[in-house]
């Protein structure tokens, strides 16, 4: 389940449910629920869809917290509050009954106690990202470093490496706590110019973008054009020593 890591904000946005095998089509909602202190449950804290946002192998499912009770001043906001609260702890339970493709249940039932922070509404800082650029002639991973946890799914697919224009053919690992994103090339880094690229759609676990925190104001103001901005940070690679 991501994020990994045991600490989430208060106005954490979704999460990721990877599973060993492809899943069935029903609905995961009814599989999970959110247990506070007391162990009762925390009703509406998820989304209920009419659809369902699985990967195209039925290996991943994202569920998403209500966005208009996480959101500050929408109505189901101010009518039922936050699901979380800072300084408390949350239990995420998944039932042993969701079954995959073939109607088998899960092994057992899983569980991940979650430690809720203060909320997070700053916008993503690029200029607080730590570089680590490996020496040429090696195949040693290009490493960036983040001061938070960013949402995972988003990581393995709003980041890139280019030189000359081009785009770094290679593989890239998010380590758990989903504070760093590591990049091997598939050939040896070559001495030159480089360019990380970072879409803005990357989020933090709040859903704050690069440059654009979620709470704004006006609506008005979001950017609604699908092709999103990229963002780039240059970096030379030397010669090894």
């Amino acid at each position: 389940v991501y994020p990994t890591g045991a600490n989430v904000p208060e106005n954490v946005l979704r999460m990721y449910v990877e599973f060993s095998a492809p899943m069935g089509r029903r609905s995961g909602i009814e599989f999970m629920k959110l247990l506070d202190e007391n162990g009762k449950e925390i009703e509406g804290a998820f989304l209920p869809l009419d659809y369902e946002f699985w990967s195209p192998d039925h290996r991943r499912f994202t569920v998403f917290f209500d966005p208009g009770r996480v959101k500050d001043g929408i109505l189901p906001n101010r009518q039922m509050g936050r699901p979380l609260r800072p300084d408390r702890t949350v239990t995420l339970v998944i039932s042993r009954e969701w079954r995959d493709e073939h109607g088998v249940p899960l092994k057992e039932d899983f569980r991940r106690t979650l430690h809720v922070g203060a909320p997070d509404e700053r916008p993503l800082d690029p200029a607080s990202w730590r570089i680590h650029a490996p020496p040429a002639g090696s195949r040693e991973a290009f490493v960036v470093t983040f001061p938070e946890a960013l949402d995972h799914g988003l990581l393995m697919r709003a980041l890139a490496v280019r030189r000359n224009g081009e785009a770094i053919p290679g593989d890239i690992v998010v380590p758990e706590g989903e504070k760093q994103w590591t990049f091997v090339p598939k050939d040896p880094w070559r001495t030159g110019d480089h360019e990380l690229l970072a879409l803005d759609i990357l989020e933090d676990l709040a859903g704050n973008q690069i440059g654009r925190a979620f709470e704004v104001d006006n609506f008005d103001t979001v950017d609604k054009s699908p092709n999103p901005l990229t963002i780039t940070i240059p970096f030379r690679v030397r010669a090894s020593e």
